[in-house]
């Protein structure tokens, strides 16, 4: 299993950014890492947009999924006729489920790629066609991507608040809860407290783990931000 991660992502991902730090000017690890992270925000935005057209859609059809708890009593009944409407609205519910399955292992090789591929090169772990650079930059615009960062913590928080309130999951939130069920009145006030939550525990996080990694998390934060309003707009006019 070590193996599989090592090779698939990790030696990948951490190839990239030393290869992304040999080539840049100045040898920046600071612009590196935004790139890189673009680039892995790239490569699974196929996933994303599944997720994000998921829950749009799955939104809208809220209606007629509470008509089928009200007028069809078994649970057995109540998933097979939700299942019906998923597939006959072409919805795949497990969309966003996949999405975080193929994140967890990349978010967590980007973290150990972070940590180690900025300040000393390994050259048993590079391939044979990347070239570990003379010299890396450690930081720019003053910020020491090797140290703890309350800046980019910061904003590691405050896009992360941004994006939360964007995405499709978390909007309205606090709206009308008079026709939902108790459970489903829960399940709200969990979601909207960790609206506010979750930010913060994020903000604390991304500093305790150093600059490098909370820097991933602002860029793949500002990305999704960006990439949450295209797909939405996108959508709102196929519809």
């Amino acid at each position: 299993m070590i193996y599989l991660w090592n090779l698939l992502f990790y030696k990948p991902l951490y190839n990239s950014l030393v290869f992304l730090v040999d080539v840049l000017p100045n040898n920046s690890l600071f612009i590196a890492v935004i790139i890189l992270t673009i680039l892995v925000r790239l490569i699974i935005s196929p996933l994303s947009y599944k997720a994000i057209r998921t829950q749009l859609k799955t939104k809208k059809l809220q209606p007629k999924l509470k008509e089928i708890k009200k007028t069809i009593t078994d649970k057995q009944e109540q998933a097979r006729k939700t299942l019906e409407v998923y597939k006959k609205e072409g919805i795949n519910p497990f969309s966003s489920f996949l999405l975080i399955l193929v994140q967890f292992p990349v978010i967590i090789a980007l973290y150990w790629v972070f940590r180690d591929g900025g300040v000393e090169i390994d050259p048993e772990l590079l391939y044979s066609f990347v070239s570990a650079p003379e010299s890396i930059s450690l930081t720019d615009f003053g910020i020491d991507l090797t140290q703890k960062s309350i800046l980019l913590a910061g904003l590691t928080g405050l896009t992360q608040y941004i994006h939360l309130s964007l995405s499709a999951s978390f909007k309205d939130m606090g709206g009308d809860q008079s026709d939902k069920t108790e459970q489903e009145q829960m399940m709200a006030m969990v979601g909207k407290s960790m609206k506010y939550t979750m930010p913060i525990m994020i903000t604390i996080f991304a500093y305790i783990i150093g600059g490098a990694v909370a820097l991933y998390w602002v860029t793949s934060n500002i990305f999704m931000i960006i990439q949450e309003k295209v797909i939405q707009n996108k959508l709102k006019k196929q519809s």
